[in-house]
């Protein structure tokens, strides 16, 4: 005999939480849907009826208002609606975080929360192939608050409902939280990195394209975010000027204020990051791209000259 699937719930129903819902539904499980749009609404109440919650709602970096010693403005994670949407898992069930979060925060939950089993799974969905992504995952990975059987075991059931990637961990939970801002930051700085090459060729004089190619081809660099699309757009639009989207903004924000926050005395580090994140509002700036999500995580003024 098969043992019975389990009911499944996705809370958020944007590009993550709907395609994550979409290959659960065509591999064979029942999938409640709640979000604040219709139709999922009315699914509210249904949630508390699933054995394991997926959660896949904003979780944005945001302005305090303030600035910091150097001028930069200071933001802070917001993980409330997060904290919010997980009392409406019932007790005992299985809540999969898969929204991006602040290191420690998984277990700040589970503190908050300790009538549920709480783990974070980040997802390394791109919004163009995010379909895709979701059924050919790279990697698996689960962030348990407690190395503890139960969690482990908890683990290992969520990672057997998921397709199989060629990269699985089950680690504490920090590490799954640093691990989803780690590589985001490294495309980040890959993209500004292009940017910055971009404008050094074009000043010399040198192709773009024929540069471009030669760096990406070493192994250890690859061709992902160099590409600035410039072929496509019409001319003086580049769609990748700067590093923008839903979530290099304010992840690459939120890991330089926690790297700031940690080690306020490493000066030079916190210069280098902060230079990639004017650089980064200067490109979006004089682009005219991702201004809402730029004015977002860093107030009205960020960038302008």
């Amino acid at each position: 005999m098969t043992e019975k699937k389990p009911l499944l719930g996705f809370i958020g129903q944007g590009f993550i939480g709907k395609n994550y819902s979409d290959d659960f539904e065509q591999r064979g499980y029942t999938v409640i849907r709640y979000s604040l749009e219709e139709p999922y609404q009315a699914n509210k109440e249904h949630i508390r009826e699933c054995d394991i919650v997926f959660i896949a709602v904003p979780a944005p970096t945001v302005p305090t208002g303030k600035k910091r010693g150097d001028g930069h403005p200071e933001v802070h994670f917001d993980g409330s609606t997060i904290r919010e949407v997980i009392g409406l898992a019932r007790e005992g069930a299985i809540v999969v975080i898969k929204s991006t979060i602040e290191p420690g925060t998984t277990e700040l939950l589970q503190a908050h929360y300790a009538d549920k089993l709480i783990l974070h799974s980040p997802e390394f969905l791109l919004e163009t192939t995010a379909a895709q992504d979701a059924k050919h995952p790279e990697r698996n990975i689960i962030g348990i608050p407690k190395d503890t059987k139960e969690y482990r075991e908890a683990a290992e059931r969520v990672i057997a409902l998921l397709p199989k990637a060629p990269y699985t961990l089950i680690c504490d939970a920090r590490t799954a939280e640093l691990i989803k801002y780690a590589n985001n930051a490294f495309l980040f700085i890959k993209i500004v990195f292009a940017n910055i090459f971009y404008e050094l060729a074009k000043e010399n004089g040198i192709d773009w394209e024929v540069l471009r190619e030669a760096i990406g081809s070493d192994p250890r660099i690859g061709p992902s975010h160099l590409d600035l699309h410039l072929k496509d757009d019409p001319p003086g639009v580049m769609r990748r000027r700067g590093a923008g989207r839903s979530c290099f903004i304010k992840d690459f924000a939120e890991l330089s204020e926690l790297y700031a926050k940690t080690f306020p005395e490493d000066k030079h580090a916190i210069m280098v990051l902060r230079g990639f994140e004017y650089k980064n509002s200067e490109l979006l700036r004089a682009a005219d791209r991702y201004i809402n999500l730029l004015e977002g995580v860093y107030g009205p003024d960020t960038g302008k000259k």
